[in-house]
């Protein structure tokens, strides 16, 4: 393969993120407990987080990263999350106010990257945005299993859906300030 399939190659990973949170959407807006539906939704999350996952390894292993990837990557990741989470909020797995949060975040993120690129400051992927693509994406299977597998949450006495609610809303704030931490800190 030459070096623009390479890089379609891995553009088209990024991307497929989006579609794949849009068959969530389908699959969860049907589904029922320990249902073919849940266990679709399942299924495709796990796609998402596997695209995630490939698209930079293969970019950085076939010489394709670049500008645009780094900027078009953390779009689809937003786009499909926030789809993903409008859907598991819809289907009753996840407050609506986890949304917000997760809406708030990204948007504030995108801000404070124009404004470090406008002022010369390092724009990079911080620690804390990866670590909060882990527990989202994460979160989000685990929440959608919860539906597919009811006996999962029943074993902490329906603790596992709050717990990871918690936890998906604190790394993810956590990561607004860090970003925001970041671009008020010396030009580095």
């Amino acid at each position: 393969m030459d070096m623009r399939g390479k890089y379609l190659l891995v553009q088209c990973l990024t991307a497929a993120r989006v579609p794949l949170a849009g068959g969530v959407v389908a699959a969860l807006a049907t589904a029922s407990a320990a249902s073919a539906g849940a266990w679709a939704a399942v299924g495709l999350l796990a796609l998402i987080e596997l695209t995630d996952f490939l698209d930079g390894m293969l970019a950085r292993r076939f010489g394709v990263a670049g500008r645009f990837g780094e900027l078009f990557d953390p779009y689809c990741d937003s786009i499909s999350r926030l789809i993903v989470f409008f859907a598991l909020a819809s289907a009753g797995l996840a407050p609506l106010w986890l949304l917000a949060v997760l809406a708030i975040r990204d948007v504030s993120v995108a801000y404070i990257r124009i404004l470090c690129m406008h002022t010369g400051r390092k724009v990079a992927a911080r620690f804390s945005g990866k670590l909060k693509a882990v527990v989202q994406g994460g979160g989000a299977i685990v929440l959608a299993t919860t539906l597919a597998w009811p006996a999962l949450d029943a074993t902490g006495a329906g603790l596992l859906r709050p717990t990871v609610v918690a936890a998906v809303a604190a790394v993810t704030v956590w990561s607004a300030v860090d970003y925001l931490i970041g671009a008020l800190g010396p030009k580095g």
